[in-house]
């Protein structure tokens, strides 16, 4: 993060930047983490996503990879997903699902599977209608005496009434009208006990 310090906004009422701008926060009044932008330098973190670079890529449906147009045809567009484990499996996974990595192209995502540490034999899906739902981020509380605290990193919806205290990171969508899909050369969709899908929902 870069920029002033965190501070409690001067009517006590949430969070705010010392020298905050409106670019600061989005429509829904959300206040978002400030990073450095600096394309092509520095090392790729596999297990990180550039806030402001995520945030753009879900918003325009953008391949989280190589920042083009995600790959995206009559069955919606294409995400790559950690293939659950079966205790993690519910009926019809992935409808429902909260997810924050943006879709992907078809090139970037056998060149992922290929290369990334991180995916470990995704699992693919078309999502027709993957859903604006909130943001993954973290608590800011003030502090007895001055100051502020961290809580812990969370997903929080749109319209929650503690959002003034939390600072985002993510988007996050929900996917909804989804498809299993294989890709050439990749692993096939994951399947629940007895040939049934799976799926979990997104907390309401």
């Amino acid at each position: 993060m870069v920029g002033a310090r965190l501070t409690v906004r001067a009517d006590g009422r949430g969070l705010a930047y010392a020298d905050e701008v409106a670019g600061d926060r989005d429509r829904h009044g959300v206040l978002w983490a400030r990073v450095t932008e600096a394309p092509g330098q520095g090392r790729p973190d596999f297990r990180e996503m550039h806030t402001v670079r995520q945030r753009t890529a879900m918003l325009r449906r953008l391949c989280q990879v190589c920042g083009g147009p995600a790959s995206r045809n009559a069955q919606g567009w294409l995400f790559a997903l950690r293939r659950p484990g079966v205790e993690e499996r519910t009926p019809g996974w992935p409808e429902g699902l909260l997810c924050s990595k943006p879709p992907v192209c078809e090139p970037c995502a056998r060149l992922a599977t290929r290369h990334c540490p991180h995916l470990d034999a995704p699992a693919f899906v078309r999502v027709r209608k993957p859903r604006v739902w909130g943001a993954f981020g973290g608590f800011f509380l003030p502090r007895p005496g001055g100051g502020l605290v961290a809580g812990e990193d969370d997903h929080l919806p749109y319209g929650h009434p503690q959002a003034r205290w939390f600072l985002a990171s993510q988007l996050v969508v929900e996917l909804t009208r989804c498809t299993a899909v294989a890709l050439a050369g990749t692993a096939p969709p994951p399947r629940a006990p007895g040939g049934a899908p799976d799926r979990p929902r997104a907390p309401r």
